[in-house]
């Protein structure tokens, strides 16, 4: 077991000598596949480093490190000699005599295994482009790159909505806290507890990773690298997949064998062991049947048929394999609509990529070192670019875009200031000018596919959908082209946006569309209007409108407005302008009123960002007299700068982080000091600023036009 294999690594670990134990983590630090971040590995004492050692690598490769190691550092008979006194080795130890009949039966249940994983091994290694051609495939591990994962730390009331880009906190703070975590130790014991949790909750923002992170998961299990000592067999389970299976009655055991390579799995072998399982369960927030309704007509028997809805929720609640262990990916958002189904969940969060790993991405995207570099330096010298591209998705498009901009001998970066400009540029810069096959009529029918799946929660449509909405596969041609619209590769003659993120975007679309000559009626009695979706954006459960909402807020940006005009022929009415002008007033007193604006601030802010129009975000906060804001990722700190700097009648502001952000964010809120002529009091909980910062500050205190009282 492997917990007795931390005791083992603690008692060799205690019989070292501080200069010995200090020469251990050198070599632990050097060592070439270490994972351990660094920072950790100096500040642990014994019991700690060898916590870290198995829940890093297994506790094989712990144990042959260490021995390793102890050679190296000249302690052979040292170890030796422990081994003597009752220190054991956990690759050793008796061989018991095996019956032949059970040995062949064995066998015969390895060779399954491991027919199953070169299956998910051919399946999964190869991953296709968003922006690839047809047939086109590149080498998962040629173009995945680490991502920062940390344990839930935050209050659940704060998560209740979900920024479209939800930044990384600081990598380096973060391990100082003791609170990132590797994929290796997904089920790991509590540290609280010491109970190991069978429900793993990975959990995130739209585009940050959390498909890529589930699916390099089933990978390294089917190449023998994760998971081997704990789980026999991996099934992965897409909601997108399930949505058409529904209420269809099949048994669980069906359901989960349709990948298997061969005529009949062994599923009598493979479910007589269910602590050995692992299920992978990939978007819950896509799932377009509920779980939470079914409470007593749960199924207990994988053998029994019953609807997929019914499989899924019995899965979820531990009533079907309690003993199985769960992996599941869904936005933030959902989680309030899952989380009462699951059993003492792990919650880890996915929070892209940290500096490093984000340069590493420029380089793998650009297939040439110096000119990777080149473009990330650009990126690195715009602090708000700078800052999404922690979210996987929003540097997959910046690095797109900054690829046709230098291809265009145009400015790369300055196009790109807002998440709603960095899709309209990504999109307009794949529109071909009079292009025949781009067809006003054939946008409108597929923003209003968006639009109907939006609220129908559906992000794969059939032909039946298009036709629906006055369009024919060939209509399509023009959006397959310029990759934004996909053939579903799993299901046959069905279609989806190459991201739920542009689904959004061209719901947004829809209802800029639906007002031109209709007023703020929508064009289509089936898909709720404006009015409608401003009132779904107010509720707690507003996850699947939130980010189209965002976008309305983004096209009343000048350049944006016109950019959309230009390229896809769609003007915005004054009376969208009017109509989020009045929400956002409602909204903001709204806030004030219940005392949540510490908590919703950021999110809401977030909206008025997307403007980037002054005047726009002035009118909504003229009755705001006192700013409690808390700052937890890069990127809602540019959003609340950017507005708080508009607010011209805070008398008091309070602003706290929780991590150290760029000067050039602080410069934004010190502005404020000579901007602001009410402000009395301005109060800054953080990590200690740098000189720049403080002179930046000093500087705005003496200016003329300051007024402020008391600073602290």
């Amino acid at each position: 077991m492997a917990e007795g294999t931390r005791c083992r690594l603690v008692r060799y670990l205690e019989e070292l000598t501080p200069e010995e134990l200090k020469k251990f983590k050198l070599y632990l630090k050097d060592e070439p596949s270490e994972r351990i971040p660094r920072g950790r590995v100096e500040g642990a004492d014994r019991v700690d480093l060898a916590e870290l050692l198995v829940s890093t690598f297994g506790k094989w490769k712990a144990w042959n490190l260490t021995k390793r190691f102890s050679k190296k550092m000249g302690l052979w008979e040292q170890w030796e000699r422990a081994k003597k006194e009752g220190l054991k080795d956990p690759t050793e130890g008796p061989r018991l005599k095996t019956n032949p009949r059970n040995k062949k039966k064995h066998q015969e249940g390895k060779d399954e295994r491991n027919k199953y994983q070169k299956r998910m091994k051919e399946k999964f290694q190869l991953m296709k482009e968003r922006n690839s051609r047809p047939g086109e495939h590149e080498l998962f591990h040629h173009r995945f790159t680490q991502l920062l994962l940390l344990r839930e730390y935050r209050d659940r009331e704060q998560k209740h909505h979900e920024l479209l880009v939800h930044g990384g906190e600081h990598d380096k703070v973060m391990q100082e806290r003791g609170q990132v975590i590797e994929t290796v130790a997904l089920f790991d014991p509590f540290k609280e507890t010491g109970v190991q949790p069978h429900t793993v909750v990975l959990q995130g923002a739209a585009g940050i990773g959390k498909t890529t992170l589930a699916s390099k998961v089933m990978l390294d299990w089917a190449e023998g690298n994760l998971f081997q000592d704990r789980f026999d067999y991996v099934f992965y389970l897409t909601c997108r997949e399930l949505n058409p299976l529904g209420e269809r009655e099949i048994s669980f055991a069906d359901l989960i064998a349709s990948d298997w390579p061969g005529p009949k799995a062994p599923m009598a072998e493979i479910m007589s062991h269910p602590e050995r399982l692992l299920f992978i369960i990939d978007g819950l927030d896509e799932l377009k049947f509920p779980c939470n309704e079914h409470r007593y007509d749960l199924c207990k028997d994988w053998k029994q048929k019953e609807p997929v809805s019914i499989l899924l929720s019995s899965l979820l609640r531990k009533t079907l394999l309690p003993d199985a262990c769960l992996l599941l990916t869904t936005r933030l958002t959902a989680l309030g609509k899952f989380c009462p189904l699951l059993e003492s969940p792990r919650h880890v969060e996915i929070l892209g990529f940290s500096v490093q790993h984000r340069e590493e991405y420029f380089c793998k995207f650009f297939r040439d070192k110096d000119l990777g570099e080149k473009a990330f330096h650009l990126v690195k010298g715009n602090g708000t670019l700078f800052t999404m591209c922690c979210v996987p998705l929003m540097n997959w498009i910046v690095c797109t875009c900054l690829k046709q901009q230098m291809e265009k001998v145009q400015d790369p970066v300055q196009a790109l200031k807002t998440t709603t400009a960095l899709y309209m540029c990504y999109l307009s810069n794949l529109i071909i000018p009079d292009d025949k096959n781009f067809i006003p009529q054939h946008l409108r029918g597929l923003c209003r596919l968006a639009a109907e799946g939006i609220w129908d929660r559906k992000v794969l449509f059939e032909e039946e959908d298009l036709k629906r909405n006055n369009l024919e596969a060939a209509d399509v041609s023009a959006f397959l082209d310029m990759n934004v619209f996909q053939k579903d590769s799993g299901c046959e003659n069905c279609y989806s946006f190459i991201h739920l993120s542009f689904q959004e975007f061209f719901a947004a679309m829809f209802y800029v569309m639906s007002t031109e000559e209709e007023g703020m009626k929508s064009s289509d009695a089936s898909v709720p209007g404006v009015r409608e979706l401003l009132e779904e954006c107010s509720g707690l459960n507003a996850s699947f409108v939130v980010l189209v909402v965002r976008f309305l807020f983004g096209f009343l940006n000048v350049e944006t407005a016109r950019e959309l005009e230009r390229k896809f022929r769609c003007r915005l009415s004054p009376e969208i302008k009017s109509q989020l002008l009045q929400w956002a007033k409602a909204e903001n007193e709204r806030n004030v009123q219940d005392c949540h604006w510490d908590i919703f601030l950021s999110e809401f802010y977030s909206h008025l960002y997307e403007t980037q129009d002054s005047e726009f975000v002035t009118q909504v906060l003229g009755n705001i007299h006192e700013i409690k804001i808390e700052i937890y990722n890069e990127y809602d700190a540019l959003n609340v700068t950017f507005c708080i700097k508009h607010c011209y009648r805070a008398r008091k502001i309070y602003f706290a982080s929780e991590f150290d952000l760029p000067a050039s964010v602080w410069q934004e809120l010190f502005s404020v000091v000579n901007k602001n002529p009410n402000l009395k009091e301005l109060m800054l909980d953080s990590f200690e600023f740098d000189d720049s910062c403080m002179e930046n500050l000093c500087k705005e205190l003496n200016h003329p036009n300051c007024k402020l009282e008391k600073l602290a």
